[in-house]
């Protein structure tokens, strides 16, 4: 045991940290909930954006299709003119600038389909005109042009007609592997678009129309590992991003219950932090800090309750004064003088060996710490001489021999009661050190006598299983000049 102890003691009020732990956990699941909205709201946009380049795809194919086919319309009426002086039909050619939107793409499509129609109705009134124009026994449709075959040109288109077969397996080849390719890139988006950082939607989509333009098989190949690698990549940034996004909003919820100068200054620092986790134990000492202030009251007053109990002469302003000054002497009393026996082995003595010792409890301001130490009045007992100073070492000696035994294990063990855990961290034994002295004038006055005198319990038998064995070795030397 000890003449002087320090502690460090913690005081959980369980409901006030149900309720942080719960504002914490609730900020968490906001900031959550705002990643997967944001999340649903830039997929819904991205699909909205890859269903309207589909679209535009679509028209514009069907814009080119139909310029083939005005292409063609224009050719024919050509041949006719040259072949029969027949009048000059015109076909309109429609284009659209690059960025064409997509309303501007249906208005092409629309005047191009109109134009053809008009040039398919216009050619095919040249033609039945020519008709009227030949002998009445000219009942066959002029034939179309046609130009002259050679047989010397049969090698040539055999050879042409090869390579025109080899570009079509090509083309079909090709077409094949993007359609495979086209259906993973799909099942990638499916799975994995909703966990991407929306920053990177823009270039998956700009992959996406790559993937469908690829005009080679490696291109096919080399775009989708792009799309791929990009997809894995941008959902673990999202993924670091939304745990630290959740993790800051806790943090600064945490945050809340610190002093008012280490508030501001975190919730700050937690704003401008990349990567918020660094500052968790700067959250957390901060917390500690203040909870070590708040929680000084309950500690001051659990103390009082036990020293009561041990019929120490606290007074009414005890837990007041420990809580606000952080220091306080409690006298001990002093030992019945009509007292003529002293306990017996295995029973407590509630009384102390001498009169005008106390305790001195000391709270730390801004930690979590507890010291006492054996204190005596400085007019207590004072003797003269060699042999008085002896007696004051032996009577310290006597006292904080008694204190450790018969009254430290019960204090602590009725804090502890009181929902404070207190753990030692350093001690001194009896005799180690002389009683620190308190001027006269600074001794804690008794209580009124107009209170009730408090009777000291009977002495009760220790208990094998609970005993705490104290320091009983030789006192230590002082180092005092006798």
């Amino acid at each position: 045991m000890s003449s002087s102890a320090g502690y460090g003691w913690s005081y959980v009020d369980q409901e006030a940290e149900r309720r942080r732990q719960l504002r914490a956990r609730l900020a968490a699941e906001g900031q959550r909930a705002e990643n997967l909205r944001q999340i649903e709201e830039a997929r819904a946009a991205l699909w909205a954006r890859l269903a309207a380049e589909e679209r535009r795809a679509g028209l514009r194919a069907k814009l080119n299709e139909l310029g083939e086919e005005a292409q063609g319309l224009r050719g024919e009426a050509e041949r006719l003119r040259r072949a029969y002086r027949m009048d000059r039909v015109t076909v309109e050619t429609v284009t659209v600038r690059a960025g064409a939107d997509e309303a501007e793409l249906t208005r092409a499509v629309e005047r191009a389909w109109a134009a053809n129609a008009r040039a398919a109705r216009e050619l095919e009134e040249a033609v039945q005109d020519v008709w009227s124009a030949v002998l009445p026994e000219a009942v066959v449709e002029p034939e179309r042009p046609r130009p002259a075959r050679s047989g010397h040109g049969a090698p040539a288109d055999a050879a042409r007609a090869a390579a025109e077969a080899a570009e079509r397996e090509r083309a079909e080849r090709i077409e094949r592997v993007r359609s495979g390719a086209l259906v993973e890139a799909q099942a990638i988006l499916d799975r994995d678009v909703p966990r991407c950082d929306p920053a990177d939607l823009e270039r998956v989509a700009g992959l996406v129309r790559t993937l469908k333009a690829a005009g080679t098989v490696s291109d096919v190949r080399t775009t989708l590992t792009d799309l791929a690698a990009l997809v894995q990549h941008s959902v673990q940034r999202r993924t670091r991003e939304e745990e630290r996004a959740e993790l800051r909003a806790a943090l600064v919820e945490l945050a809340q219950d610190a002093e008012p100068a280490d508030r501001d200054r975190l919730v700050a620092d937690l704003a401008a932090a990349e990567d918020p986790a660094y500052l968790r134990p700067a959250v957390e000492a901060a917390v500690a800090r203040a909870d070590a202030r708040r929680h000084r009251a309950p500690v001051a007053a659990a103390l009082a309750e036990v020293l009561r109990e041990r019929d120490y002469q606290v007074g009414a302003d005890f837990a007041d004064l420990l809580a606000e000054e952080g220091e306080v002497v409690v006298p001990f009393g002093d030992p019945d003088p009509e007292r003529t026996a002293t306990p017996g082995a295995g029973e407590a003595d509630d009384e102390p060996p001498a009169a005008g010792y106390g305790l001195r409890l000391v709270l730390a301001p801004d930690r979590a710490t507890l010291s006492t130490a054996i204190v005596r009045r400085d007019d207590a007992g004072t003797a003269d001489g060699e042999h008085g100073e002896q007696e004051e070492e032996e009577r310290d000696e006597a006292v904080q021999q008694w204190f450790c035994d018969e009254q430290l294990p019960a204090i602590e063990d009725g804090i502890r009661q009181r929902g404070v855990q207190v753990q030692r961290t350093s001690a001194m034994p009896p005799g180690a050190l002389a009683a620190g002295l308190v001027p006269g004038g600074w001794w804690p006055q008794p209580p009124s006598e107009a209170a009730p005198p408090r009777r000291r319990p009977k002495p009760k038998k220790r208990d094998a299983r609970t005993e705490s064995t104290g320091f009983r070795t030789k006192p230590q030397e002082r180092h005092r000049d006798r």
